[in-house]
């Protein structure tokens, strides 16, 4: 008999909490995956006309926006993953305060820590995630985003070359022009070539031409139906040469090594390395995931709205903390590489006092009101 009252006890009780939660967490992934959406659209719309404004101006290649822009991306994620934990927390309890569901909930016997358990089901996979990217992904994506940089940097990037633009080498050694690229097969037309060799200047001029990828990654624009001029300015003795193809070297093949920053480098480099600014950096890392599970207990005392003080009080008390935590860890991290800050205590003295104060918060709003 005993077992048999047991049986429907358990039936209405467990599964009633299990309902809860699997609303609850349904709720946190809806929220979340819209806050997400807008968070990471604003970063694309910020960064991609960054990116579009240097491509117009030359200084990087059109074909290249598209990627830079995805590994700038991914080196972001990490913190718009905490953000959007802190943020879906915040916005879900404040909708239960504002919606009188926390009375309810209070009248059941339950307490505040009782959201405890389902925010960390739903925060904690996500931490994981942002210390994958954080410790493993990012920095690879910011080191493929400098290696494309630096090659970038070591080519006169003719592939940023618009039609009816004279554009200069890095070294400012050759200048071409080109009409447009209304040829056959898409090949360039009407284009000009001005190079100097010592006190010598050649001037090229061709009716069409198109450019060559050698197997080696040299490049070479081929003219075809031209004229060549090569001598000494201020002197009359100019040498003609009619051609009907000529070949220039635009690029040299790529041999050059890429240099690693701190940000790219990996973190295994980091954790054994006794450089500040290596510790610094690695703290920075393991920061994020600490920080999501921080803000995401942080945000269940902060969603409390009083009907008395206005709905927005709280979304700004929470605005203000969060931005504080930010630059807490900035400052640490700066400390950390002066060596101000000794790396073994890293940043446990910030993540410790958002602790003590999510503590507080929630010992204050658990306490017996009148």
């Amino acid at each position: 008999m005993p077992s048999l009252r047991r049986i429907p006890l358990l039936s209405r009780c467990l599964p009633s909490e299990r309902l809860f939660e699997r609303n609850l967490l349904r709720e946190f992934s809806g929220l979340a995956a819209g806050v997400f959406f807008v968070l990471l659209t604003i970063m694309i719309v910020t960064r991609g006309a960054k990116l579009l404004g240097l491509a117009a101006s030359g200084t990087v290649a059109s074909e290249a926006v598209a990627a830079l822009l995805g590994f700038t991306l991914l080196g972001v994620v990490p913190w718009l993953l905490s953000v959007t934990v802190f943020i879906t927390v915040l916005m879900a309890l404040t909708r239960a305060w504002r919606d009188h569901e926390m009375a309810v909930w209070f009248a059941a016997g339950q307490s505040l820590t009782d959201w405890i358990r389902p925010v960390l089901t739903f925060a904690v996979p996500l931490a994981l995630l942002a210390a994958v990217l954080s410790l493993g992904l990012s920095p690879w994506a910011k080191f493929k985003a400098r290696e494309y940089r630096e090659q970038l940097a070591t080519r006169d990037d003719m592939s940023a070359l618009a039609p009816g633009l004279f554009k200069e080498s890095t070294h400012s050694d050759r200048v071409v022009f080109i009409e447009n690229f209304s040829g056959e097969g898409g090949s360039a037309r009407n284009i000009f070539v001005q190079q100097r060799e010592g006190d010598s200047h050649i001037i090229t001029v061709a009716k069409q031409g198109h450019f060559l990828n050698m197997p080696d990654g040299e490049r070479v624009l081929v003219l075809q139906n031209g004229r060549r001029y090569q001598g000494v300015v201020g002197l009359p003795s100019y040498r003609t040469v009619e051609f009907e193809e000529a070949r220039i070297r635009i690029e040299e093949p790529d041999r050059h090594e890429v240099t690693t920053s701190i940000e790219a480098s990996g973190t295994g480099v980091l954790w054994n390395s006794a450089d500040p600014e290596q510790a610094a950096e690695l703290a920075r890392r393991i920061a994020i995931p600490i920080a999501t599970v921080l803000l995401a207990l942080l945000a269940i005392p902060l969603a409390y709205v009083n009907p008395r003080v206005g709905r927005a009080f709280n979304l700004l008390a929470a605005v203000l903390l969060f931005t504080i935590y930010l630059n807490l860890i900035n400052v640490a991290q700066s400390w950390i590489a002066s060596g101000r800050l000794p790396a073994a205590i890293g940043m446990w003295p910030v993540h410790l006092t958002v602790a003590a104060i999510a503590w507080g918060l929630f010992r204050y709003r658990s306490r017996p009101r009148t």
